[in-house]
């Protein structure tokens, strides 16, 4: 049987894709225009607009998305989820996202609000992965992206010394793999009673979560790296090791996602996976922009955040975290009595599955999905919270950050509005999402 690395194969000067069928329909987008560094976001600007100002949309905008965060995260928190109100907060980001672009087509955003934008899209995605809902890409949309971050990968390889899973034995992940259909129907039962949330009924055609129209752990690392990096930039601070080690969890759990849910075969997830960390560039190479036009990430933002600035080298202890938990898919050493039953197995088949599976299988329950998921929540939620709340938020409150009562109201009427049409109803912005 040949090896299914499609990285391995696209330096022989082949490609290959997750899904044919896909990549025939996939169509590349056009380059985005880069905008000017010089055009940042100030608070006392007026737009060209007579009825509004750049400050009051820019502020309107932040507080939207503020919300919108907290809602998408109280829907995986038990004891909020009862209080969440996550599509009036969805519809109203998305609303004043399209006000904001209409009216300033040519405004870059300071960084807090791209950061609390990068933010937003993904702690949605990854909140709402696991059922069908209006914030999952369309299949097309899915389409592009897994083609984009194929691509990235590639390109993040370059040669065949770099292939994350040179070391890996190919004919292990040819040989045992994909799953048979009903094995992996129960594995997303397992992950999803895991993770608190009802498990579909495989029989019929609602079933979402490890389907092709899904995402997966697996399509949100490119979006977890960029507003990793954009906060990273913020601090011009280095990697910590906490960070580290979240990250290179997340690459283990899309790969063991992708083989004991999704139904990969080979070791293209494997590279896709864990194809990050610093790399060498030549200075004519030039720089990718991510995202649209106004919200955009460089791809040289996330390449500088892995690297040591003072010496022009990857960042200490990255390589060795990264391949400590690479190495893990590695069947090693695998008791051949070690059955016990994980989220990802089941009981009355697991003595049928091959050594290998079952070594997967030992992997799922030493690094569980609900460990897993609990880790990102929190991370997520202190990214939230790591930058100021938004000027509505702090207006509420009765006066900005830094400023005293006076300032504040000095600052609204600069807004052209005043404290006391600020919070006029229902011509004020004084609502709650809540």
């Amino acid at each position: 049987m040949g090896s299914r690395n499609a990285f391995a194969s696209s330096l022989n000067g082949t490609t290959h894709s997750r899904d044919p069928e896909e990549e025939q329909n996939n169509t590349q987008p056009p380059k985005r225009v880069r905008l000017s560094d010089d055009a940042t976001a100030a608070i006392q600007v007026q737009s060209v607009e007579a009825d509004t100002s750049l400050e009051v949309d820019h502020m309107v905008l932040d507080y939207a998305a503020y919300q919108t965060i907290r809602a998408c995260l109280a829907t995986r928190d038990p004891k909020q989820q009862a209080n969440s109100s996550l599509t009036t907060s969805l519809n109203m980001s998305d609303a004043f996202v399209s006000i904001f672009r209409a009216r300033h087509p040519l405004h870059k955003p300071d960084v807090e609000l791209r950061f609390r934008i990068l933010l937003l899209k993904f702690v949605t995605l990854f909140t709402q992965r696991l059922t069908r809902s209006p914030t999952i890409p369309s299949r097309p949309a899915l389409q592009m992206l897994r083609a984009d971050n194929q691509e990235r990968a590639r390109e993040w390889i370059g040669s065949a010394d770099r292939i994350p899973s040179s070391s890996l034995d190919v004919t292990q992940f040819d040989a045992s793999l994909p799953l048979p259909v009903q094995a992996l129907e129960r594995n997303r039962a397992h992950v999803l009673h895991a993770l608190g949330v009802p498990a579909e009924d495989e029989d019929y055609e609602d079933a979402f979560y490890g389907t092709a129209g899904s995402i997966s752990l697996l399509d949100l690392i490119p979006l977890f790296m960029r507003v990793s990096a954009a906060r990273n930039a913020m601090n011009q601070s280095n990697l910590t090791g906490r960070w580290m080690q979240l990250a290179s969890e997340f690459m283990l759990q899309a790969c063991l996602e992708q083989y004991l849910v999704y139904g990969a075969q080979g070791l293209d997830a494997v590279d896709e996976a864990f194809a990050w960390g610093y790399k060498e560039h030549s200075p004519n190479d030039a720089s990718a922009e991510v995202g649209d036009e106004m919200f955009t990430c460089q791809d040289n933002e996330v390449e500088s955040m892995f690297e040591d600035e003072d010496y022009e080298m990857e960042v200490e202890d990255w390589n060795s975290t990264r391949l400590s938990y690479l190495h893990q898919l590695l069947p090693l050493s695998i008791p051949g009595e070690d059955k016990a039953p994980t989220e990802f197995t089941s009981d009355d088949d697991s003595s049928d599955w091959t050594a290998f599976v079952a070594h997967l299988e030992s992997v799922a329950k030493k690094h569980s999905i609900g460990a897993f998921e609990t880790s990102m929540l929190s991370f997520l939620s202190a990214l939230a919270n790591s930058i100021a709340k938004p000027v509505i938020i702090q207006l509420e409150n009765g006066r900005l950050d830094g400023m005293t009562e006076q300032q504040t109201r000095d600052f609204l009427t600069g807004c052209g509005g005043g404290p006391a049409r600020f919070f006029e109803s229902p011509a004020g912005f004084k609502i709650s999402l809540n």
